[in-house]
């Protein structure tokens, strides 16, 4: 993958599958691997039915979803490895991304959504660029309140809007935590 050029397909055993490169796939796939109900086996057998046009032995799942990996972290050369410390999960495809499109848009200046088609790799650059934004407020918003240096001001804007602000506690736990708080909820009569 060059990232002079948009790719459309990806190698796998050293052939060349094409792949659903326009960012509402690749928006579907992330959303997906948010999805607390499925099990890591069905994700990847989902993730890769939405990106291959092609149906995929099971022996090249691995290879598949390596490259997948490469691809939707925006290709070679995009260092996406953390780097300082970990604040955990700071937005999330499901819950955030009208937020996300929002500042999409404002750094491409028209509505990506208007348009038929648009390359991963153009809306995952959109994404990177976004300045000063709701989305971005929401993130740093996040990151205060889990690093606990929040403000008076930032405590109440916190409270002011919780409800954009708070990430889904639910959507954030395995499937096994869900089963466990579900029966929990169940003694309590909920």
């Amino acid at each position: 993958m060059d990232p002079l050029y948009l790719p459309k397909s990806l190698t796998i055993n050293g052939r060349d599958i094409k792949i659903n490169t326009d960012f509402r796939d690749c928006i579907a796939i992330l959303r997906l691997l948010e999805d607390p109900v499925l099990s890591n086996l069905e994700k990847v057998q989902i993730m890769i039915g939405i990106l291959f046009n092609e149906e995929l032995d099971f022996s090249e799942y691995d290879e598949a979803l390596a490259q997948a990996i490469l691809f939707l972290d925006g290709g070679p050369g995009t260092d996406n490895s953390r780097h300082g410390p970990s604040y955990g999960k700071l937005y999330s495809w499901e819950q955030d991304l009208i937020y996300i499109l929002s500042g999409v848009d404002k750094v491409l200046g028209f509505s990506c959504r208007t348009k038929n088609y648009m390359h991963w790799w153009e809306f995952l650059t959109a994404f990177m660029e976004m300045g000063e934004c709701t989305f971005s407020t929401l993130v740093h918003q996040r990151k205060l309140k889990k690093q606990g240096n929040q403000s008076k001001a930032e405590k109440e804007w916190w409270a002011e809007n919780r409800d954009i602000a708070e990430l889904d506690k639910k959507a954030l736990l395995t499937s096994e935590e869900r089963s466990a708080l579900d029966k929990f909820n169940k003694l309590l009569g909920e």
